[in-house]
């Protein structure tokens, strides 16, 4: 009779230590933020040998895609203003033929061939707000007479070539999201159902914490706190951009990191836009064009790359989004109001 009990303590015993831990976080550094993994349901051994594979792929995405220091991106510009055909790396491949893609859905407005604007703002370096002067007048006015595009980027079969001597590829509005996607895929493919990368406020969860949705936050642009709580829906990406992440200041004016490429001048309007979908390098890129888009154009914007939902904070902090997001959204404080500004087709 000992003999069984003894049995009976030992097989819960060992039943409960291969029971999966509830929840596993790390903190990655990577693309110049912090990289929240969260993991649910796996034990502690696989989510350990998960997240130093994660860390591993970002680490690598982040050399690799760096705009201004020696990576692939930059040796694939030194290619594209030569004008010659050359055969690209196959990873690069799939980045520049979906971002080609989003382009021309967003109106023009996400488009990454812009890098040389970018610089002449002075944003390829880690400190911007070390910035004591901006770009002369003309020198914008003559960038945008000859403004590059993605249209410019030539694919035929896996050889690419370029067809402007302005072009500079930048992956910033964009790369994040792309490579949170590949994580995802990364976790899925080795059988992990319910995670959240949170990629400094970029977010794409997967599966759910138990019984309950994965709740994350919409910051105020204005303040720290949280703007609003939405819960995410299974493989759903929500993805925010902003006036407030990378500035700086020139004789008492703001002058910030998202720059509209039809006018070669920080974008107006809007302070911070928020967008919801399924795949994390669209939502990326949307949030990108529709911090830059006039009012008038956010829902074709929306519709044409396949948005969810939108909100949008303009300069006066007015929040405006589509008629679904409204009902979402858990606004923190009942002095906020939503302007509803359509219905989008993509649900």
């Amino acid at each position: 009779m000992n003999l069984l009990i003894k049995l009976v303590i030992l097989f819960l015993l060992s039943a409960c230590a291969q029971e999966p831990a509830p929840v596993h976080k790390a903190k990655v550094l990577s693309f110049g933020t912090y990289v929240d993994v969260t993991l649910y349901g796996v034990t502690e051994e696989r989510a350990r040998k998960a997240i130093l594979q994660v860390e591993a792929q970002l680490n690598v995405m982040h050399e690799q895609w760096h705009a201004w220091r020696p990576s692939n991106i930059t040796a694939l510009n030194d290619n594209l203003r030569s004008g010659k055909q050359f055969s690209i790396d196959v990873d690069m491949l799939p980045l520049v033929a979906q971002s080609k893609k989003l382009y021309s859905a967003s109106n023009g407005y996400f488009n990454p061939a812009i890098g040389e604007l970018i610089e002449l703002w002075g944003f390829y370096k880690d400190d911007p707000q070390s910035n004591k002067s901006i770009p002369e007048a003309s020198v914008i006015e003559d960038y945008v007479t000859n403004l590059p595009t993605m249209d410019d980027v030539h694919i035929e079969n896996d050889f690419v070539y370029g067809s402007n001597s302005r072009l500079k590829l930048d992956f910033g509005g964009y790369a994040k999201g792309y490579g949170v996607e590949q994580l995802i895929r990364y976790l899925r493919k080795n059988g992990i159902e319910n995670a959240l990368i949170n990629a400094g406020g970029d977010i794409k969860g997967i599966g759910s914490v138990g019984k309950r949705a994965w709740k994350v936050a919409i910051k105020n642009p204005k303040t720290e706190a949280p703007l609003a709580w939405l819960e995410l829906k299974d493989n759903e990406s929500i993805f925010s951009s902003g006036s407030y992440l990378r500035y700086f200041e020139y004789e008492g004016k703001r002058f910030h990191h998202i720059i509209n490429p039809k006018t070669g001048f920080p974008s107006e309007g809007s302070s911070a836009t928020t967008v919801i979908t399924e795949d994390a390098a669209v939502a990326d890129a949307a949030a990108t064009a529709l911090m830059i888009a006039p009012q008038e154009e956010w829902l074709d914007i929306a519709n044409q790359m396949g948005i969810t939902h939108f909100l949008i904070i303009d300069a006066q902090g007015t929040l405006y989004c589509d008629d679904l997001f409204a009902k979402r959204l858990q606004l923190i404080t009942t002095e906020q109001q939503l302007t509803i500004v359509g219905a989008l087709t993509q649900i």
